[in-house]
């Protein structure tokens, strides 16, 4: 094999450490607790542990609010489950109910979720829908 030059230069072509646009250092090393808080802050929120009792306890009580966070829950947790809401009615929850609205919409973003605890909420919140109705 012949060696080759340059193309503009007309001078032969040797290996050498080549400068890049990208970043050609070494990748620093990140600990995963430094990780996750880079991505949190990146997100702008602290996601939250779903509260599962007070949810199940605010669908069993009904009215707008305990259909909306049904709704909610059962959307976030199934594929192609449409949430025939409008955002705007958020304004319609109390405190607690806007705080488990975010819960809900975060429950696979908080570390330890599992998706068979999912699961059984899921369940108990269609029985409940299948009771008040």
């Amino acid at each position: 094999m012949s060696a080759q030059n340059h193309p503009t230069t007309n001078t032969p072509t040797t290996a050498k450490a080549v400068k890049t646009g990208f970043n050609a250092d070494q990748p620093r090393r990140i600990s995963i607790d430094d990780f996750l808080n880079q991505i949190q802050q990146e997100r702008g929120i602290d996601p939250l542990p779903l509260e599962q009792e007070l949810l199940l306890k605010r669908v069993a009580d009904g009215g707008h609010s305990g259909q909306f966070l049904a709704d909610a829950f059962l959307s976030a947790y199934r594929k192609n489950v449409p949430f025939n809401h409008s955002l705007f009615e958020l304004i319609n929850l109390d405190a607690e109910g806007f705080r488990l609205f975010h819960q809900v919409i975060h429950i696979r973003y908080v570390p330890g979720w599992k998706d068979d605890s999912l699961y059984q909420i899921e369940k108990q919140i269609n029985a409940i829908n299948k009771e008040n109705n």
